[in-house]
């Protein structure tokens, strides 16, 4: 199927890209903004999403690359998926990006899609926001009246749907400094290489004790979200137990925490169901996927196992 006709402009700056916004807003035309294209071309050839105007950010090169300094890391809007990868130091002091990029998508969404992209469309089972979302980070939005920042977990309002106004932008994500564990594990749906349940942690550990926990499920729900009560049944507890079985093991489960479906009741969250899986079996899935993500979080805040090489 062809997308409906559509009218492009390319925008040669930031001011220019918000100025098209605005025209476009006051003349009641629906604009979307392109950079990768990898999630709203495929829409448009569905005619799911029916622009009238196409908005091309992708020669921004202000909003790219990786920053990191004074504790905190931000992310520019039109970085890509690869060069997340290749960025200095980036995957070592936040391990759960690196889980996610080596099993999101394909090589050629990896190469053209972007995260601020990512982050803009709303995809209810979109790997990288649930990882985002336990690291605690936060958009900044820039609009007509200057930058305003949001908290991810309240910038996400449900399917394809954010805190965006027309008139604004999506230029950058911003990470705390990374937490002592921190893991991502995903169960896929093979077509289409997207969770059909993915979680990530991020824990802090203290004096043998987990001190804080955030727990970000993807792919079931209507929205990536933080698993609340999981959360606070973890603070006090030892960490999973270290043995061999590697992570995924029934070493490390957390006996008698509070769940998914929980987490979900306390949020009045439902649970997806379509033709890959049934809503209770997306649940299933992320109490087994959190309890293997926490085991590899625990791992990496233990630091080397003794005597490996």
């Amino acid at each position: 199927m062809f997308p409906v006709d559509f009218s492009y402009a390319r925008a040669t700056g930031l001011e220019h890209a918000l100025a098209l916004l605005r025209e476009a807003a006051t003349a009641g035309c629906e604009a979307k903004v392109i950079a990768g294209g990898q999630s709203l071309l495929p829409m448009m050839k569905l005619r799911l999403s029916a622009p009238e105007l196409l908005i091309d950010i992708a020669g921004l090169d202000d909003l790219r690359g990786v920053d990191s300094g004074a504790g905190t890391t931000v992310i520019g809007a039109l970085t890509t998926y690869r060069d997340l990868q290749r960025a200095a130091g980036l995957t070592t002091a936040y391990p759960a990006i690196g889980d996610a990029l080596a099993v999101l998508a394909d090589p050629q969404v990896r190469s053209r899609g972007t995260v601020g992209g990512c982050i803009a469309h709303g995809d209810p089972a979109a790997d990288l926001p649930a990882v985002l979302l336990a690291l605690g980070a936060v958009v900044t939005i820039t609009g007509p009246a200057g930058t305003r920042p949001v908290a991810l977990e309240d910038f996400l309002l449900g399917p394809y749907a954010t805190d965006l106004a027309p008139d604004e932008l999506v230029t950058a994500i911003t990470l705390p400094a990374p937490a002592t564990g921190t893991a991502y594990e995903k169960f896929e749906q093979p077509a289409s290489h997207l969770p059909l349940a993915g979680v990530a942690v991020t824990i802090e550990v203290r004096d043998g004790v987990v001190t804080s926990a955030r727990v970000a499920v993807t792919g079931v729900a209507s929205k990536p979200f933080r698993a609340t009560r999981t959360e606070r049944s973890l603070p006090g507890l030892p960490p999973p137990a270290r043995g061999p079985g590697g992570p995924g093991s029934p070493r490390g489960a957390v006996a008698g925490t509070p769940g998914i479906a929980e987490s979900m009741a306390e949020s009045g969250l439902v649970a997806l169901s379509d033709q890959h899986a049934s809503g209770p079996f997306r649940v299933h899935l992320a109490g087994v996927l959190a309890r293997r993500a926490l085991d590899r979080a625990a791992d990496r805040a233990a630091g080397p196992t003794p005597g490996a090489s």
